[in-house]
């Protein structure tokens, strides 16, 4: 079969695209560990997730904040 390779290309960037994904989430786990200032925890120990609720809380938070410091530095 003809195309064989491109699948196998194709899973071969599905599975780099799943590697990334639980890499981001791991950088995502050890921010939010520095960002509360405890230390950051072994990947193998299992921790709660944050809700994602409180993940666009938290980005929601920022997105405000940028946007009033570029409306102060505008209308300033």
């Amino acid at each position: 079969m003809i195309a064989a390779p491109k699948d196998e290309h194709i899973l071969s960037i599905e599975n780099r695209l799943n590697l990334l994904m639980n890499r981001l989430s791991e950088l995502e786990r050890r921010l939010s560990a520095l960002e509360k200032g405890t230390a950051v925890q072994k990947p193998d120990v299992q921790t709660p997730r944050p809700s994602a609720k409180n993940i666009e809380h938290n980005y929601l938070r920022r997105a405000i904040n940028t946007a009033r410091r570029d409306y102060e530095r505008k209308s300033g």
